[in-house]
């Protein structure tokens, strides 16, 4: 054995000298640090059975080991809605600054691609003077969505064929979507248009998923839209 290996050992053998010490002139230690004790391995000779000890420390480990994953999961979670708020505002500072309404239609259909993830984006405005044929409609074919529009609130999941129809060039890709009827006011019934979010994939979006953003983005974009009109 080395010098150097002889003084590690040496230090090592201090130290557990000085812990065994510490640890026998203050008893009550592992009831202060009960954290540590969790995640000690105690021998406990009980023969062929698990003791009571045993079984509570295991317990206690998995207590534990279950309450720390979802610590991790809400932290990921907070920070991802930080992300997602501070994308969306600066969405909503950008859609006010536009200065037509072809400028804000352009910019809502790349942002949400780009900003979002979204595959497929669908705007939809009624009579409006767009130039785009894509984006102007009339009340008729917005009609497959009066139930949405009459909830005044985005829905999620499934479309049915004749609303995949009016909104995408490729509905049969589109397994997936979130709407958003653009509704000006509180009290004002009229819709302007709808914008969809859609996706190939069919757990994208699902009926029982938030949408509070949505609806957040759907009133001030409705607000932007009556700035231009």
């Amino acid at each position: 054995m080395s010098l150097q290996q002889d003084k590690t050992k040496q230090i090592d053998q201090d130290l557990e000298k000085n812990t065994a010490r510490y640890l026998r002139d203050n008893p009550d230690f592992f009831e202060r640090h009960l954290d540590i004790l969790a995640d000690m391995v105690l021998p406990h000779e009980s023969g062929q059975a698990v003791s009571l000890v045993e079984r509570q420390v295991s317990i206690l480990r998995e207590q534990k080991d279950e309450h720390k994953q979802k610590l991790q999961q809400l932290i990921k979670h907070a920070q991802q809605n930080e992300q997602l708020v501070n994308k969306l505002n600066q969405f909503i500072l950008d859609m006010m600054d536009t200065t037509s309404l072809e400028k804000l239609v352009s910019l809502v259909q790349n942002r949400l691609a780009s900003d979002f993830n979204a595959e497929e984006v669908s705007m939809r405005l009624l009579d409006s003077k767009v130039a785009s044929s894509d984006v102007s409609c009339s009340s008729e074919e917005l009609s497959v969505f009066d139930s949405v529009i009459e909830k005044r609130k985005p829905v999620c999941g499934r479309l049915t064929e004749e609303q995949l129809q009016a909104l995408f060039s490729d509905p049969a890709s589109i397994q997936s979507a979130a709407l958003m009827p653009l509704v000006s006011g509180k009290n004002n019934k009229q819709c302007l248009g709808m914008v969809a979010i859609g996706s190939k994939d069919v757990m994208r979006f699902s009926a029982d998923m938030d949408t509070l953003f949505l609806a957040h983005l759907a009133k001030v974009l409705a607000r932007v839209i009556n700035l231009h009109v």
